[in-house]
């Protein structure tokens, strides 16, 4: 090989090592720089320093202020132009774990997060049957096979809209943080634990309640329900009592670990009238957090978007079961924040949203109690 190839071949590779070797070192002064970042977002929004000094954090500073110099992630360039941002991933989460508080659906169904606007859930109508064999040269009998149904479970905007006055997020006393926090919390909570029991899944979840139901256990997709004998009331105390011990007994053993009883204020107040035959009350009283209100063994959740107990109106005021099973909740990943100095002046507007879904992905797993005539 002429020696000139040769010395101009030795050249192109000692560049090109070269160009790797400053690559190599360019990317790990950006993963460094990528760790610092992540550090960052994951230190408290605000502490305490040396005891006396406060740092302000920097999404506190927007929140008074409106400085948008906080880590945030936009969802495209026309969100961020317009000021709409997501809440900080710390924040998101003391928000979400208020929800869990706020709302008794939360606290008792099964949440999935997801990065998409639905989620798609397969579900076993019915299982696949088996037998047994008794000699090796014996025919074996086709079985049932499974049946498999798809429920999509879309997610939908909620909002919760708190405004404040200058004057009070200018007051450094205020832990501005905190009450964002609650204010949000509290307006969403309320709107969507109402949509996971009664919403009609139209621009928002699919309340059980609005499941169709019949009175025996059905494969289709409907759930089972019980009826009281009379509109909005109980016939007597001791077909009360046999009714709540059918529905206890109705529900399948792989449910009944998690089972437990959702109702109105208002059937409360009528079940704890009740009595057994041996004369003690039904429902038993809590003595300690450890240990909640229970009805025939299994925890009561009080819950006022469940219909009120109206004596001649029909309603669906008490729901029994395993909700972890039964109730899928979905939300969409990120939350959002806009605020808005201008619209409602003196005050500042706070327009945060969240997307959610819910439906019912396991029909044997809840019961339903109608307050009606046969």
């Amino acid at each position: 090989m002429n020696k000139d190839i040769e010395e101009a071949i030795s050249e192109l590779n000692n560049n090109i090592d070269k160009f790797i070797e400053n690559n190599e070192r360019k990317i790990r002064k950006m993963e460094i720089n990528m760790m610092k970042n992540e550090n960052n977002k994951t230190m408290p929004l605000s502490e305490n320093l040396d005891g006396d000094v406060y740092k302000k954090s920097n999404f506190e500073d927007y929140i008074r202020k409106g400085n948008d110099n906080f880590l945030k992630k936009s969802i495209s360039d026309s969100d961020e132009s317009c000021g709409i941002h997501f809440i900080p991933t710390q924040i998101a989460l003391r928000i979400n774990d208020k929800l869990k508080y706020l709302s008794p659906m939360r606290s008792i169904a099964r949440t999935v997060t997801v990065s998409s606007n639905a989620v798609e859930l397969l579900v076993d109508s019915q299982m696949p049957d088996a037998g047994w064999v008794a000699r090796k040269d014996e025919e074996r009998e086709e079985t049932d096979s499974p049946e498999i149904q798809k429920i999509r479970i879309p997610v939908h905007e909620i909002y919760a809209k708190p405004k404040v006055s200058q004057k009070l997020l200018d007051d450094s006393q205020i832990d501005v943080e905190e009450w964002l926090i609650s204010k949000v919390a509290e307006k969403i909570a309320a709107l969507e634990n109402d949509a996971f029991i009664n919403g009609t899944g139209d621009e928002r979840p699919l309340g059980f309640l609005k499941v169709e139901s019949e009175e025996e256990e059905s494969k289709d997709m409907k759930l089972q329900h019980f009826c009281s004998g009379a509109n909005g009331a109980f016939v007597d105390n001791d077909s009360a009592v046999n009714i709540m011990i059918d529905m206890t007994c109705s529900l399948r053993p792989i449910y009944v670990k998690k089972a437990k009883w959702i109702m109105s204020r208002s059937a409360l107040a009528e079940i704890r009238k009740l009595r057994n035959h041996d004369g003690t009350l039904l429902w038993q009283p809590s003595f300690s957090e450890a240990s909640p209100s229970t009805l025939l063994g299994y925890h009561v959740i009080i819950d006022d978007n469940m219909p009120s107990l109206v004596n001649g109106t029909e309603s669906i005021s008490v729901a029994f079961g395993d909700f972890y099973s039964g109730y899928q909740i979905v939300d969409r990943q990120g939350l959002k924040i806009l605020r808005d100095p201008y619209t409602s002046k003196p005050f500042v507007e706070f327009y945060a949203t969240k997307r959610t879904g819910g439906a019912v992905v396991d029909f044997k797993a809840i019961k339903l109690l109608k307050f009606k005539e046969k």
